[in-house]
């Protein structure tokens, strides 16, 4: 679940994909998005990882985020290969890249995790 700050300073929280490689968290997101237009007024991000069912299990990121458009697609498909099967990385990658997107990366600032070992 990804936070940004809406224009009249409330939370926005949407569901995204990402990829965290130990020291920064990446997500993919079209720039008619809220959550991009929202980044670029203010680059403040928090992302929330859980592990259902149990969702007092979880991982707070929270940080700074950058936007690129540039040279994106090698993430993109790292982040698309994270949750389709194999055979559907390409398509899901083609159809991207007829959209207007742009790789958000979060240097994390403060990570809170919880896990209370139950499942």
């Amino acid at each position: 679940m990804v936070a940004t700050i809406s224009r009249n300073g409330a939370p926005h929280l949407t569901p995204n994909g990402y990829r965290y490689d130990g020291k920064v968290l990446t997500l993919i997101t079209r720039t008619d998005r809220l959550k991009y237009l929202n980044l670029q007024r203010d680059r403040r991000i928090s992302v929330c990882i859980y592990d259902p069912p149990v969702a007092s299990n979880y991982v707070v990121i929270s940080g700074t985020a950058t936007c690129n458009d540039q040279e994106i697609w090698d993430e993109a498909r790292r982040i698309i290969a994270r949750y389709r099967a194999p055979d559907e990385v390409d398509g899901y990658l083609a159809r991207w890249k007829t959209e207007p997107r742009v790789l958000i990366t979060v240097t994390p600032e403060r990570i809170a995790t919880r896990a209370t070992g139950r499942r």
